[in-house]
């Protein structure tokens, strides 16, 4: 896990209609399992890093 795949799982994200779907659905319980299943595996923290990274 690391903020660069939480980088490619936020491009995965705004190019995938039904991966936003998944992340909605598992909820924060199974994010991580989601991540790991589109082949980014990262946890929120690290999406949150990535983010502020790229503002």
């Amino acid at each position: 896990m690391s903020v660069e795949n939480a980088e490619r799982f936020i491009r995965f994200l705004k190019d995938n209609k039904d991966l936003q779907d998944k992340v909605q659905t598992a909820g924060p319980e199974k994010f991580e399992a989601v991540t790991a299943g589109a082949g980014a595996s990262c946890t929120a923290y690290e999406v949150a890093c990535a983010v502020a990274r790229n503002s």
